[in-house]
């Protein structure tokens, strides 16, 4: 493998073991140890722009058949690091236990993008504005990662830690996902604002679960996507709004608290005014859209 720094993607050495075992390995060793692709809609762009260097060499994960796990495994459902967006649209399981994420896959890219592009690469990518995070935080799911160490399971809240940073060692690769499933009673809705309705970066987008009975709001979580350095959840929020009857008085408090509660960044999408003012919105709108019957 040459030393000069890759200029185009034919330069780059790209190896394809044949299990994940072989990937491990790979992993392991700082000589043959590669950035792992997989459908790289994200990766590709990025290093054909220059937002990040070309590697010296790329593992490809895409074809490991240990990695395009879909089911429902007691309570979760258990996802592999390589089901695309498409494949989640389409899983039945998914749809039933986890309808946010199922929204929210929909709303990445076009035909091609969902096709190629997998859960795995996105969570990978730790965009703030990566749409699949806001539906995976509210699960408290969790990214199973693993190394020739073994396994070991991350916590979906705490897997970003900064801007385009995660939790993970320079040897794991993310091989699942074990994220629990709405429970009776819950549901979950997605919303996402951008310059248009499809194909476009988000301006703010987030997600709830939550079960409200008569009137009152049982339970809530929600996480909101592209206003900071990471997606995060609003906590905080969530512990008032638990026992609030759903009123005017409350839903205008609620809008209140959140507003006052983030610090959105400003960028060439949007500004900090505009994302704290539609956040308040969006998660108002979340409780008012629990309290209704559901279709």
């Amino acid at each position: 493998m040459s030393t000069a720094a890759p200029k185009t993607f034919e330069e780059v050495d790209c190896a394809f073991p044949e299990t994940l075992a072989d990937a491990l390995a790979l992993m392991a060793d700082e000589k043959t140890r590669g950035r792992p692709l997989a459908g790289g809609t994200d990766l590709m762009v990025q290093w054909e722009s220059g937002v990040l260097p070309m590697p010296q060499r790329a593992i490809s994960v895409k074809h490991l058949p240990e990695l395009h796990t879909i089911e429902a495994s007691g309570t979760d459902v258990v996802l592999g690091a390589a089901v695309t967006h498409m494949a989640i649209r389409r899983s039945a399981v998914v749809q039933a236990g986890l309808p946010s994420l199922v929204d929210a896959a929909a709303t990445i890219g076009g035909f091609q993008i969902q096709t190629m592009g997998t859960i795995g690469g996105s969570v990978a990518n730790a965009s703030p504005a990566g749409d699949l995070a806001p539906s995976l935080m509210i699960t408290d799911g969790q990214v199973v990662v693993a190394s020739v160490r073994g396994e070991r399971s991350i916590p979906v809240t705490e897997f970003w830690t900064d801007y385009r940073k995660t939790a993970m060692q320079p040897d794991e690769i993310i091989v699942r996902f074990v994220l629990p499933k709405i429970a009776a009673g819950e549901r979950e809705i997605w919303r996402k604002l951008g310059p248009r309705q499809a194909q476009a970066i988000s301006k703010v987008m987030g997600s709830c679960r939550g079960r409200i009975v008569d009137g009152v709001v049982e339970s809530f979580k929600v996480a909101i996507g592209s206003i900071a350095a990471t997606c995060i959840r609003l906590r905080d929020v969530e512990k008032w709004i638990v026992g609030q009857p759903v009123n005017a008085t409350v839903l205008n408090e609620l809008e209140q608290k959140v507003s006052s509660s983030i610090h959105p960044i400003a960028d060439i999408r949007s500004t900090a005014e505009y994302r704290r003012w539609v956040t308040g919105r969006m998660v108002r709108g979340f409780v008012e859209q629990l309290a209704q019957p559901a279709d």
